[in-house]
C-alpha cells in the first residue's frame, strides 16, 4: 500500500514568510526616508510664528500716520507674508500639525510703534526679516522634507524683497 502527500512543496515555499535582505535592506531605506521627510513640529511653529510676527508688525504699523508710499510697502509685506502663512498652513495640515492662529502678542507690537517714529519702525521690520531669513536658511540646511524645502525656496526670495523693499523704504524717508 502506498500513502501519497496532499501537502505539496514548491521551491521556495518555506521561506515565502520571511523578507530576503534586498526586501529588508528596502523597507529600512523608506522608514528612513519617511522619518528624514517628517516635518519637526517646533520648526514649523518658529516659521509661522515668525511669519505672523512680520505680518503683525506690519499691520499695527499701518495704523499710524504715514506716507501713501510707505503704507504701500507695508501693504506689500503684509500681503507677501500673508500668502506665506497660508503655505505654512497647508503643509502644517498635510502633517497633521496644528498651528494656533495667533502665536505672537501684538500688544507689545502696538505699545512699541506707538511711542516711535516710522523710521525706527522700519528698522525692527528689517530685523525681523534678517531674523525671518535666518530661521528659513537654517531650516533649509537641517530638513528633508520636501514640501518644507518648496516652502523655502519660494520663501527665501520673498523675504529678501521684503527687505529690499524696507531698506528703500528708509532710504527714502532719510
Amino acid at each position: 500500500m502506498t500513502i501519497t502527500s496532499c501537502y505539496k512543496k514548491t521551491k521556495g515555499t518555506e521561506n515565502s514568510n520571511k523578507e530576503t535582505p534586498q526586501q529588508h535592506s528596502e523597507t529600512e531605506e523608506t522608514e528612513k526616508a519617511d522619518v528624514n521627510s517628517k516635518i519637526s513640529e517646533q520648526v514649523l511653529t518658529q516659521l509661522a510664528e515668525s511669519n505672523l510676527k512680520i505680518v503683525a508688525i506690519a499691520q499695527k504699523a499701518q495704523e499710524g500716520k504715514i506716507s501713501k508710499k510707505t503704507r504701500i510697502t507695508l501693504e506689500s509685506v503684509e500681503k507677501n507674508h500673508s500668502e506665506l502663512k497660508d503655505k505654512i498652513r497647508e503643509i502644517a495640515k498635510d502633517n497633521f500639525i496644528i498651528i494656533p492662529n495667533t502665536l505672537y502678542d501684538t500688544t507689545i507690537i502696538k505699545n512699541f510703534i506707538d511711542e516711535m517714529n516710522i523710521t525706527l519702525y522700519l528698522k525692527k521690520l528689517e530685523n525681523s526679516l534678517n531674523t525671518e531669513l535666518d530661521l528659513y536658511q537654517t531650516t533649509n540646511t537641517t530638513t528633508q522634507n520636501n514640501d518644507l524645502k518648496a516652502l523655502i525656496k519660494d520663501a527665501i526670495p520673498v523675504i529678501n524683497k521684503n527687505i529690499t523693499l524696507i531698506k528703500e523704504e528708509q532710504n527714502r524717508l532719510q
